[in-house]
């Protein structure tokens, strides 16, 4: 149990990074899906 609060003090923006890498790759698959669907 210490060793995850420890964790959790030394890596708090682990989680922003990780909901950010997700939101990006969306915004980047739909994007191109947009790109794709102009030329259908």
């Amino acid at each position: 149990m210490n060793q995850q609060t420890e964790d959790e003090k030394e890596y708090p923006h682990w989680n922003r990074v990780y909901v950010t890498v997700i939101i990006y790759t969306i915004a980047t698959l739909v994007g191109l899906w947009l790109f794709s669907r102009m030329f259908q």
